[in-house]
């Protein structure tokens, strides 16, 4: 027989099932009426843009109230996101960035770090073990020094005591998409690739991975994001949360690596499973995606001096004009990681624990 006491406890919780549900959808439909679109660039897609692809296939930007249009070169006729409007968000390297505000003060602002260390390969014929002070006299196919992974060399062979152009000679100027085909047919004694070229390269037996430019560099991050300083002073909410979202995505690949690997199906999908599961591995082992979005002054200036340097810089640029890490600190300072374990619970187990 079925007792008053049951039906009411049945009544109970079938009033919180509706109250929930209807809060529930109340929620997401004022999230989404309220909800701010976000312009982001990126060059092309790029494993160094993991946070990216978590953020948003993991839903941490719809959380924060904002919505992502990603676009790249690919996507419109227009290739400079500098000069066509066509971005607020601007996904970009170091020499790029610190280089455009040098020669435009109303540039966009360094909001946060993607990717901490540089994704490049140096490449040989055959397998060795090599120091980078044993590169003396010989001739290397790199990249060149206006770009962030050109200056990158630029930093270690300095580094490392010599000079560039003096002590060796660096192959900075030969077309991307013919640089393998030279050194295959004998020219340079090495070669710098990035990563998916460097694995290609490898599984084609076309070279041997032999360094990590990424690891012999320390601190140089390769992915930057920039915005606009209109879109900071109309949208410095939808700002906030896009770097919130960048952060808890960082914490997120720390802790539960799986994460990156299912954004690399999404975004990299073209790319060779074992390959793109190597770089991956590698990335992560080389603490590619720290949870750190901010960038330090140090790391600014170590950068700026040596695109003076290098005579990539004309125009001096400072540390306070350049960078804003209020977005990056308000995240660390909000965002907090939740176990797997955790996140799994149900709401309804949640409210009787």
């Amino acid at each position: 027989m079925f007792k008053p006491r049951n039906f009411m406890v049945l009544l109970l919780v079938l009033s919180i099932i509706t109250s929930g549900g209807v809060f529930y959808i109340r929620s997401i439909w004022d999230n989404e009426k309220e909800a701010i679109t976000l312009r982001v660039w990126e060059s092309e897609n790029t494993m160094l843009n993991m946070p990216l692809y978590v953020a948003m296939i993991e839903g941490y930007f719809a959380e924060q109230g904002i919505i992502i249009q990603l676009l790249n070169s690919s996507d419109t006729t227009a290739k400079d996101p500098y000069t066509d409007n066509l971005a607020d968000i601007i996904l970009t390297d170091p020499v790029d960035c610190i280089y455009h505000k040098s020669v435009n003060p109303s540039a966009p602002v360094i909001v946060a770090t993607l990717a901490h260390r540089d994704g490049t390969f140096l490449l040989a014929r055959e397998k060795e073990t090599i120091s980078w002070e044993s590169l003396k006299d010989k001739n290397i196919i790199c990249y060149p020094p206006e770009t962030g992974p050109g200056l990158v060399m630029e930093k270690i062979i300095r580094d490392a005591g010599m000079v560039p152009m003096r002590d060796l000679c660096l192959y900075n100027r030969i077309p991307d998409e013919l640089r393998l085909g030279v050194f295959k047919s004998g020219s340079g004694s090495y070669i710098q690739l990035t990563g998916a070229q460097a694995y290609i390269a490898e599984e084609n037996d076309a070279g041997h991975i032999i360094a990590r430019l990424g690891e012999a560099a320390g601190s140089f991050p390769s992915v930057l994001c920039t915005v606009k300083p209109e879109i900071i002073s109309n949208h410095a909410e939808a700002v906030q949360g896009f770097v919130n979202g960048i952060y808890k995505a960082q914490l997120c690949i720390q802790y539960e690596p799986e994460i990156a690997a299912k954004a690399v199906e999404v975004y990299l999908g073209d790319l060779d499973k074992k390959i793109r599961n190597k770089m991956l591995q590698q990335y992560l082992k080389m603490k590619m995606w720290p949870p750190s979005p901010q960038i330090e002054e140090k790391t600014f200036k170590d950068i700026q001096h040596l695109m003076e340097t290098t005579g990539q810089l004309a125009v001096p640029v400072t540390f306070e004009n350049s960078v804003n890490n209020t977005f990056a600190r308000q995240a660390v300072n909000i965002i907090r990681y939740i176990p797997k374990e955790e996140r799994e619970k149900s709401w309804f187990r949640k409210i009787i624990e």
